[in-house]
């Protein structure tokens, strides 16, 4: 009698892909808020926008650090800036959109398509979106889209430095 062949299932053949290490994202979310009830009122949507994003987007960064070549380490700090100068004088902008793309599009080009991360970047982005509708002005959803069309454009320039840079190495001799 023979035994038919073992086949993995769904869990094990995902199991190279980078998981959430869960107690730690729930943790430092947690410590977020606690320290962000500080700064913004939790009676304001700003805090609902705030804690969340610092959680998720933190853990991301720490747990992929070695992922994150220099080109996307610019982008990054590039945004870490231009995200308070919006904010400060006003424009129709979602630094938390930004954010949100940015890190969809790390995971989706760093094979973290089919993961438990993809699926929580895209319902933190869902969940900002649906925010801005219900808490904020037409303006502000407004800018949800210039926003996630500035990520898209540097989604675009991180792509073809990445395709430049490994069409300028040397080819070798035949």
């Amino acid at each position: 009698m023979t035994t038919p062949p073992l086949q993995a299932s769904p869990a094990t053949a995902d199991s190279s892909i980078p998981q959430p290490r869960w107690l730690v994202l729930v943790a430092v979310t947690v410590a977020f808020a606690v320290l962000f009830a500080f700064a913004v009122s939790p009676r304001t949507a700003l805090f609902w926008y705030i804690f969340p994003l610092f959680g998720l987007g933190s853990c991301y960064l720490v747990q992929f650090r070695s992922q994150l070549p220099a080109r996307w380490k610019i982008a990054f700090a590039a945004s870490a800036v231009l995200s308070p100068v919006a904010l400060a004088l006003d424009w129709p902008f979602s630094g938390h959109v930004l954010w949100n793309v940015l890190f969809i599009g790390h995971a989706w080009t760093t094979g973290k398509r089919r993961s438990a991360w993809m699926a929580l970047l895209l319902a933190s982005l869902l969940y900002l979106i649906v925010m801005k509708i219900a808490s904020q002005t037409g303006r502000d959803v407004a800018g949800a889209g210039i926003s996630a069309a500035v990520a898209g454009t540097a989604l675009l320039a991180l792509r073809l430095s990445s395709s430049r840079g490994q069409s300028a190495r040397p080819r070798p001799r035949r």
